[in-house]
């Protein structure tokens, strides 16, 4: 395993998607407290999805004054919580940005050109069986962004992280994973709870990785527990893991261990999302590939409306 400087945070910028719903509120406190103490540039970021209706001729019949409308009241908002913000805690780096588009497009190409390191995403908790048949918004936004990304459920209270829970399950981008934890820990005086988590199948090249991992943390006097479990369920294991030690935050690699199976199973990550009550740390390496934005040609008030 390479050398891993311990100085600089990794985390030197953050993106907070907001569409003021309860969910962000728990979702800008957490990025605030992180980008303070990683000395962080923080983004509050409104996505106004640009829907219009013409007719046959191509006249624009409704969305063009509305979307004006849309963009200027979210303008207000933001800057409003960007204000408020920078009064409690003057030492804060923060930018609004308001854009038009879908969603995650409009994520991406903020990502791309605002060189974004993390985003922390607001969840509404455990998904009902609807969401997790259809996909769920933190689901979506996990999938679909090319930067790291944090899930805060809209119950955590917790926005220190002192215990990290720190999985080994997969043995890809190990060094960046554990470069972010150090970086985190160091900044809220905490401890790695290392846990190697595998099957039979890849249990003697995960313990060679989990106790290289031992050996870097230990080199470096950092605060840790370690311990290696023999499971056949890494989702439900680290679930459980996270309640029982307990951990505010748990890091995890972007990466799937198995397809869906059938309509009602549920993949690696679904299982996270629903099980686990902390804040949740999927490391992804950044796509530096700049998004091409969405087309929208509006609908036609003739014909039925799509959908």
């Amino acid at each position: 395993m390479e050398s891993i400087t311990t100085s600089a945070s990794p985390i030197k910028k953050i993106a907070v998607p907001i569409d003021f719903s309860p969910k962000c509120e728990n979702a800008v406190k957490t990025a605030v407290q992180m980008a303070l103490r990683h000395r962080a540039k923080i983004f509050l970021v409104h996505v106004v999805n640009p829907y219009f209706i013409s007719d046959r001729a191509g006249r624009q019949i409704i969305g063009g004054e509305s979307i004006s409308q849309d963009i200027d009241a979210a303008t207000r908002r933001l800057e409003g919580l960007r204000d408020l913000l920078s009064e409690r805690h003057p030492n804060l780096k923060i930018e609004t940005i308001v854009q038009t588009g879908l969603v995650t497009d409009a994520l991406n190409d903020i990502v791309v050109s605002h060189n974004i390191d993390l985003a922390v995403i607001g969840t509404s908790g455990h998904q009902k069986l609807k969401q997790a048949l259809l996909g769920s918004y933190s689901y979506t936004m996990l999938t679909s962004l090319n930067c790291s990304v944090m899930l805060v459920p809209e119950e955590f209270k917790t926005t220190s992280f002192k215990h990290i829970l720190f999985p080994v399950r997969t043995l890809n981008h190990l060094r960046t994973k554990l470069r972010l934890a150090i970086a985190i820990a160091n900044r809220n005086d905490g401890i790695i709870n290392l846990s190697g988590i595998g099957s039979s199948n890849n249990f003697p090249k995960l313990k060679r990785e989990f106790l290289l991992l031992k050996r870097s943390l230990r080199n470096r006097k950092q605060r840790f527990q370690s311990e290696l479990v023999l499971t056949d369920d890494n989702a439900e294991t680290i679930s459980k893991l996270s309640i029982e030690k307990p951990c505010d935050i748990v890091m995890l690699n972007y990466e799937d261990e198995m397809k869906w199976k059938s309509l009602f199973a549920e993949n690696f990550f679904k299982k996270i999302i629903n099980n686990t009550e902390s804040a949740l740390l999927f490391i992804k390496p950044k796509n530096t590939v700049t998004i091409e934005p969405a087309t929208y040609s509006g609908y036609d008030l003739t014909m039925p409306i799509p959908g």
